[in-house]
Formats: C-alpha cells, sequence, structure tokens
C-alpha cells in the first residue's frame, strides 16, 4: 500500500457521504480511477454505508429484510445469531430499566417512550457494530473500521455494543 493510499483511506468515508469538499473530492476520485486497492476499500465501505442506512431507515426493522453479501467461508456465525445476541442485549437492558426501577426510585419517572428509545439504541448500536464487525473482515478497511468502532462509542455509550466496540478499540 501506498502513503498516497493512507491519506486517501482517512477521506473515504467523507468522500463516500458526499462531505468532501470539491477539491478533495476531486482528488479522491482521481486516485480511485488509478487504485483498485482503494476501490475495494470504497467498494465495502458502500455496503456497510448501505447497510447502515437500511437499520437507520427502518429503527427497529427485523434483520431478515437485509441482505449483505458475505463469503460462506469467512461467515462465522449466521444472522439468526446476530439476532438473537441482539434479542439478549434488548432482554437485558429492559431487565435492567425495569430493575432499577423497583430497587431505587428513580429522579424522574421513567415511562414506555424513555425505555423504547433505550431498547432501540442498543438495537440500532448491536446492527451497527455487526455490520463494522462484517466491514473488519477486510483487511485493507481497518481505517474504516475503526472510525465505525469509534462513532458506536460516542453515540451509544451507555450500550453493551459500545462495549464491546471500545475492547475493539484498545
Amino acid at each position: 500500500m501506498e502513503k498516497s493510499c493512507e491519506k486517501i483511506e482517512e477521506m473515504l468515508v467523507d468522500y463516500a457521504d458526499g462531505q468532501l469538499s470539491t477539491r478533495d473530492s476531486k482528488k479522491v476520485a482521481e486516485h480511485l480511477e488509478k487504485c483498485e486497492h482503494c476501490r475495494k476499500i470504497l467498494g465495502a465501505l458502500h455496503k456497510s454505508l448501505e447497510l447502515t442506512g437500511v437499520i437507520w431507515a427502518d429503527g427497529l426493522a427485523e434483520t431478515k429484510d437485509i441482505r449483505a453479501p458475505i463469503p460462506l467461508k469467512h461467515r462465522k456465525i449466521p444472522w439468526s445469531g446476530y439476532a438473537a445476541g441482539a434479542a439478549c442485549i434488548i432482554l437485558l437492558l429492559t431487565t435492567s430499566i425495569v430493575w432499577r426501577a423497583l430497587i431505587r426510585p428513580a429522579e424522574k419517572e421513567i415511562n414506555f417512550a424513555d425505555i423504547e428509545r433505550s431498547i432501540t439504541e442498543a438495537g440500532n448500536a448491536a446492527r451497527l457494530l455487526a455490520a463494522t464487525e462484517l466491514l473488519a473482515e477486510y483487511p485493507d478497511a481497518q481505517t474504516i473500521v475503526k472510525q465505525q468502532y469509534r462513532y458506536i462509542v460516542e453515540t451509544y455509550p451507555e450500550t453493551t455494543a459500545a462495549n464491546k466496540a471500545k475492547l475493539k478499540i484498545q
């Protein structure tokens, strides 16, 4: 990998989101025309962003509607395993919230909307973590993967997925 590829990899997330300046966007596009390595990373990033977009758009949509191409030889845990893991996280989060409400009086009254929001955040964080772990299978996408882990930790700090992402960063 060339030194110029490292600089381009740092800009690929913003390039894919359309967040780069015109000058930087042109620079990345010119590099991509010549570099198959960076095109592959951008392709993997597009797949990850597409999956993430579907997750955000659907909110609590079931994962059976999401189609992500995964080479079978690298696939260790089937999607049902991820769904079961997310269900466990949601169950633990719900149990924790109810337990706290029963054991010590809350400073503010917990309502159904707060519980639903917490469950939704935990589910979204778990799905995003799963998508990032799929992207982590591509050795050339490690810079982007680390950015995704940091995003999970910053956006969903109170979730189990954020704790797992913290471990992956270290």
